[in-house]
């Protein structure tokens, strides 16, 4: 009995934690499976998005008085959460898709391009 409450409980919170987690996330407008970094904003009037006979291409574009380096943090520490691979810092690899996080600084604003090509040889 005490096996199955905890069964329960155990449910109830990682419910309660997934909710609370989709709704602290905001996503990347042409990348929905791309979570935007808290503190950067989305410029989408930058994005690039079409489809090809390999699979899709998108380039989009985010800015904010954020570093570089808690960029590159946060997209190693969240992208493998989402099925992503790191094979390279700023570079994942998912499901015959790669994604190339840039972080670009000029003053105190960085610019943080993503860039999804489907890999060669599909």
């Amino acid at each position: 009995m005490k096996h199955a409450l905890r069964i329960g409980l155990l449910a109830v919170l990682l419910l309660f934690n997934r909710q609370a987690l989709s709704q602290d996330l905001t996503f990347l407008s042409a990348l929905e499976d791309v979570p935007l970094m808290e503190g950067l904003q989305e410029a989408t009037q930058d994005t690039v998005n079409f489809d090809t006979p390999s699979g899709r291409i998108v380039e989009s574009y985010a800015v904010g008085n954020v570093t570089k380096q808690s960029v590159l943090s946060y997209y190693k520490g969240s992208l493998p959460a989402l099925g992503w691979k790191q094979i390279a810092m700023g570079t994942f690899m998912r499901e015959g898709e790669y994604l190339k996080i840039s972080v670009s600084t000029q003053d105190s604003n960085v610019t943080v391009h993503f860039a999804l090509s489907p890999k060669r040889g599909n």
